[in-house]
Order: C-alpha cells, then sequence, then structure tokens
C-alpha cells in the first residue's frame, strides 16, 4: 500500500479556534501545485483529513484534481489535529484503514498538520521526525500499517 502524507497549505492570519483557520491564496496555489503532480504519478483510492478547515480545503483540492475522483472516498479523522498524539494518530489511521477493501493495492491520501504529521512520518518509517514544507507530500510503501514498517518512497514540495 502506498501512504501519501500532505501537510495543508498555507494558512491565513491565526483565528479562535484554529480549527476555522483557512487557506489563504498561497496556500490554495501550494494544494494545487501538489494536486498536479499527485494526479500525474499516482492514483489515490482514499482520502483521509483532519476536519480543521485548511486540511479540508486541501484535501478538496487535492481530490477535485483526480479524473475519477467522484469515485474516491473521502474521510474525516478527528485524531489528526495539530494537538494530537502520533501513537493515537496511527493507531486511529490503522482502524480506519481495516475498513478499506483490497488494502494492498490502495494509495491513501492523508490530509493533516505539523507537528503531527512529522511525528506520525517518523513513526511509520522508524526515523527522526523530520519537518513537511507546506502542501508538501511524502510517499511511503508498507505492507502493514504500522510503526517502523513503512519506507519512504519520494516527496513533493511546492515551488508557488
Amino acid at each position: 500500500m502506498q501512504i501519501i502524507l500532505v501537510r495543508h497549505g498555507d494558512a491565513g492570519a491565526y483565528t479562535q479556534p484554529d480549527s476555522e483557520r483557512n487557506l489563504s491564496d498561497l496556500g490554495r496555489a501550494q494544494a494545487r501545485q501538489t494536486a498536479d503532480w499527485l494526479a500525474q504519478h499516482y492514483q489515490p483510492t482514499l482520502f483521509i483529513h483532519s476536519p480543521y478547515n485548511r486540511a479540508e480545503q486541501t484535501c478538496e483540492i487535492l481530490h477535485s484534481a483526480l479524473t475519477n475522483a467522484k469515485d474516491m472516498p473521502v474521510w474525516v479523522n478527528s485524531d489528526i489535529t495539530p494537538d494530537d498524539d502520533a501513537k493515537q494518530a496511527v493507531d486511529s489511521l490503522a482502524a480506519q484503514l481495516e475498513h478499506v477493501d483490497n488494502l494492498d493495492n490502495a494509495c491513501v491520501v492523508v490530509v493533516f498538520h505539523m507537528n503531527i504529521i512529522a511525528n506520525v512520518a517518523a513513526m511509520l518509517t522508524g526515523n527522526e521526525p523530520n519537518g513537511f514544507s507546506l502542501a508538501e507530500a511524502r510517499v511511503l510503501h508498507t505492507e502493514v500499517f504500522a510503526p517502523e514498517l513503512a519506507e519512504g518512497v519520494t516527496r513533493f514540495v511546492p515551488q508557488v
């Protein structure tokens, strides 16, 4: 299975609550660039995003760039917000993925936030946490969605 971890694009000014921050114009441009790259190189079968506006908006841009988007499910995971624990996030994502048919051939895009995205990537690969750029996508390959079993394949950083 391929797991593509994507950090949301640039968000507007800080708001209360933080969950209501929207993508800025720059963030939308970053997400579109990542969406174009994704559409050229991968065939996602499922999208998962944090419930925060900026992650949902990034996910919508990625999802809509694909020609078969209407057939692709989009799920929300409330355990992948900025303040969540990486172990809980991995466990929660693993539980969601148990409901995916043909998981071996799945290509799952997960859109969420720093610092949790760096910690989830580190947990899955067994490497040290490494920050993500805005709207950056990192592709991991794994047979089983579990700690230290994934291998980094490639990454894309938008140049907007």
